[in-house]
């Protein structure tokens, strides 16, 4: 052997060199998939998906980090000592598990409940726990070979458990498996506290809706002078369209005679003096009927600012009025809340790209020096699209208040309408890429040196809302058309897409405030771009129109008229 034949000590050390860096490598990738795994489930949290199916999601992903064929949540109701299993997924049991509201037995689920921690058991410890006590019944196919369960808490509560359960030999979980399961718990607790929150505004919305539609009694509110909500009752009272009422001062459906009482009551009443809360005046309709009025007004906070709840009733039908009267007031700490409907909406669309902000941030914080350019990329393009979604909702409800306060103004200049038009398309298209990118858009406009008399903003607000429920509402593929066109000294603008199209019961509402269609499923939205629309147009004294077939698409046209056309 020469001087510089290696040794068998040198290749030993060689080999456990080269067992040692495939060792690593196994380790780093087996690490790179645990953390897109936690980054997926975080991601599927706030993906819209209904609750059953973001389990399903989390129960594929747990597949890629242990064996997780069979697996189930169970839920606690503590109230009334039951047990929900909304996900249960067995090769044996099948989903005969999968129910509601079944009473607490001493099992390894409730087990796991009354401990509060991770629990590991295979035959021999069931048997063990079994014989103590601690287990005394058991559900389903008990021939496992290793079931590992761990707490759900939910608002600092243990309230549920994440199980799964092996029936292969060989197969046994471990104190590792049970800390990865543990860490899927902490995900998917938070998301199923996000799930309930939902589901509870998703009732109230529904029973605010059901008191104020219902009821025959007329309900206003009144703020600064003008009704800014009225229900269908006051709607027929008064005879006069829901889109005048909303757009007149509260005292225009009054006599000329009773107006100045009727101002004087309410400026004192804002002013805090006593008033007395009932009172009667004469109402003229729109076809020149006169009806005498009675009212019930009391103060209330709507938007974080004091407006008057108004019952209306007509006293030609008194009988009636006042027995529908008293049911209203044994209802009228539920219509005092009723602004809530409003801001709990707005609320609810900035919650979403809030928590994929946060957990996108959480991920960079926790994983950053774990995680590949490309991966950081696509984070930060979430966080990106989460931000530009708030700012666009944010923007919409200023917009609104602005109305809502009297102070859209309309403030018309010379615009060169097709170079403007162009501009606000690359505006979206740069603050909406992914929408740009999946539909078609084709361009009908004027030629560029025409010019109109019009106010920019509110043109803005016309356009950009319009082309962006149309790419919103489009499908991957589709085609969006946005044509412009001068026609009998009107200047006519046609959005028209091939979306999921607005149902026929929702286009008589569509521009009201906080109106969406019934279709619209899990897509976003406030329900505040359309009123927009409607209240741009309106300053212009334009007309919109809108034809729509639910399932094909909707074709959206705006009129302005004549004296908005300049040379």
């Amino acid at each position: 052997m020469s001087e510089d034949s290696p040794t068998p000590l040198h290749l030993l050390e060689q080999k456990f060199q080269a067992l040692q860096a495939e060792y690593d490598t196994l380790q780093q990738q087996k690490n790179e998939v645990f953390h897109q795994v936690f980054y997926r489930i975080a991601e599927r949290a706030t993906a819209g998906l209904s609750f059953y199916d973001f389990l399903k999601e989390v129960h594929t992903l747990m597949g890629e980090l242990l064996p997780a064929i069979n697996l189930y949540v169970a839920l606690c109701n503590h109230d009334r000592d039951t047990v929900s299993f909304p996900y249960y997924v067995d090769e044996r049991d099948g989903d005969i598990w999968q129910r509601d509201d079944t009473p607490r037995k001493r099992n390894m689920t409730e087990y796991v409940l009354r401990t509060g921690t991770p629990q590991l058991i295979d035959a021999a410890r069931f048997i063990a726990l079994r014989d103590s006590g601690e287990i005394t019944q058991a559900a389903g196919d008990l021939t496992f070979t290793s079931w590992l369960g761990v707490p759900l808490t939910l608002h600092g509560r243990v309230s549920g458990v994440l199980a799964v359960q092996s029936y292969t030999e060989g197969v046994s979980y471990t104190d590792k498996d049970a800390d990865v399961l543990a860490f899927v718990a902490h995900h998917v607790s938070s998301a199923i506290e996000r799930y309930q929150a939902i589901d509870a505004l998703r009732k109230s919305e529904e029973r605010y809706r059901l008191v104020i539609e219902k009821i025959s009694l007329g309900v206003a509110v009144i703020q600064d002078g003008r009704m800014i909500f009225a229900n269908p009752a006051l709607v027929r009272i008064l005879g006069y369209p829901l889109e005048w009422l909303l757009t007149q001062p509260f005292s225009a459906i009054a006599h000329p005679d009773d107006v100045p009482v009727m101002v004087e009551r309410q400026r004192r009443r804002m002013r805090g003096e006593a008033v007395p809360a009932d009172y009667t005046f004469r109402s003229i309709t729109q076809t020149g009927e006169v009806h005498q009025l009675e009212v019930s007004a009391v103060l209330i906070e709507w938007g974080q600012r004091t407006a008057t709840l108004a019952f209306v009733a007509d006293a030609t039908t008194r009988l009636h009025a006042e027995q529908a009267q008293r049911v209203a007031l044994e209802q009228q700490t539920e219509l005092n809340d009723i602004k809530t409907r409003f801001i709990s909406m707005t609320s609810h669309e900035f919650r979403t790209p809030l928590a994929s902000i946060h957990g996108s941030v959480e991920l960079l914080m926790h994983y950053d020096d774990r995680l590949s350019v490309d991966k950081k990329r696509q984070i930060l393009e979430n966080i990106d699209d989460a931000v530009e979604r708030m700012t666009h909702m944010l923007g919409n409800v200023m917009q609104m208040g602005r109305s809502d306060a009297g102070q859209l103004q309309f403030r018309p200049k010379p615009l060169a309408f097709t170079p403007f038009c162009l501009s606000l398309i690359e505006e979206l298209r740069e603050t909406m890429p992914r929408q740009f990118a999946k539909v078609q858009l084709e361009l009908d406009l004027l030629p560029t040196k025409h010019q109109f008399m019009l106010d920019e903003t509110l043109i803005r607000n016309i356009v950009g809302n319009l082309l962006s429920n149309a790419f919103k509402y489009s499908p991957r593929g589709g085609t969006v058309t946005f044509a412009a066109r001068k026609k009998k000294g009107e200047i006519v603008l046609t959005v028209s897409d091939q979306g999921i199209g607005i149902p026929q019961a929702d286009q008589a509402l569509l521009f009201q405030t906080f109106h969406r269609a019934s279709n619209v499923g899990a897509i976003a939205g406030t329900g505040l771009g359309l009123s927009i629309v409607k209240e741009a147009v309106d300053c212009h004294q334009g007309r919109i129109e809108v034809q729509s077939t639910e399932g094909e698409g909707s074709q959206f046209t705006v009129m302005l008229p004549a004296s908005t056309v300049t040379a």
